[in-house]
């Protein structure tokens, strides 16, 4: 069985793809089987694993239906297979939202269909909420992490991301900057409104995200101990924990696993 784990947020500039390839790749550098399914129209996922052509084709372009997704299915020196977004259009994202809107049961459906190894943990990269396709990969999901960057946005929309999960959202903090005393203080505004839902950690602002995406590389395979890369060792190692059933109980946040 897959273990879906959606990424979104309800603030622009968030980081969510970052945060999505990052922690993909980390998980595929620890020998943790791992796809990543991209849902953000942006297509920049492939860039972020390293491909350095942008994918024309993708789950989003016309001509693709669900059904034909692993015709779609590449690798990425990252060692993360990736379903791409590719070019798409208005048209094209109207009707995959009408489909996921209709066919709640379609999303997981159709990635069981590619073939994925059991066990396999899909992460989904979305558009902003409160996107249609966004709102149906949050039902489908066996966990959601909410990305909120630690700025006055993030703080002022985060009741909105709340609400938009139903309180299913384990928020993860982002673009933190230690050394200063109102990024601290936003922080710690936003965990003590959310509580046990915001992540017990915290992805620095690190000058390592870019270098390494300048040379097609992830911070798994050369960010060098940077912070940034500690950071998502710990995010990845909180992720597993979280979807790793023991009892055969909900994980973290209630989520079905």
């Amino acid at each position: 069985m897959l273990t879906l784990i959606a990424v979104v947020s309800s603030a622009g500039g968030a980081g969510r793809s970052t945060v999505t390839a990052h922690l993909a790749a980390q998980l595929a550098h620890a020998s943790h089987p791992v796809a990543v399914l991209e849902l953000d129209a942006q297509n920049s996922l492939g860039a972020l694993l390293g491909l350095r052509e942008t994918c024309g084709k993708g789950v989003l372009s016309r001509g693709v239906a669900p059904d034909s997704w692993h015709s779609v299915l590449c690798a990425t020196p990252a060692g993360v297979p990736l379903l791409p977004a590719g070019r798409t259009d208005p048209l094209c994202l109207s009707a995959l939202g009408e489909w996921l809107r209709q066919d709640t049961g379609g999303l997981r459906r159709q990635l069981d269909a590619v073939g994925f190894p059991a066990g396999t943990r899909v992460l989904i990269d979305t558009q902003r909420l409160p996107d249609v396709m966004t709102q149906a990969a949050i039902a489908a999901a066996d966990l959601v992490l909410g990305v909120v960057p630690v700025t006055t946005t993030g703080y002022v929309t985060q009741p909105d991301l709340i609400a938009a999960c139903a309180g299913r959202a384990q928020m993860v903090p982002n673009l933190a900057a230690a050394s200063s005393s109102l990024n601290n203080d936003l922080l710690h505004l936003m965990q003590t409104r959310a509580g046990d839902a915001v992540v017990p950690l915290r992805i620095h602002r690190d000058d390592a995200v870019g270098t390494v995406a300048a040379g097609g590389q992830t911070l798994a395979s050369a960010g060098f101990g940077s912070q940034a890369a500690l950071d998502f060792v710990q995010l990845a190692a909180w992720v597993l924990r979280a979807t790793t059933p023991d009892d055969g109980s909900a994980g973290a946040g209630g989520n079905r696993l």
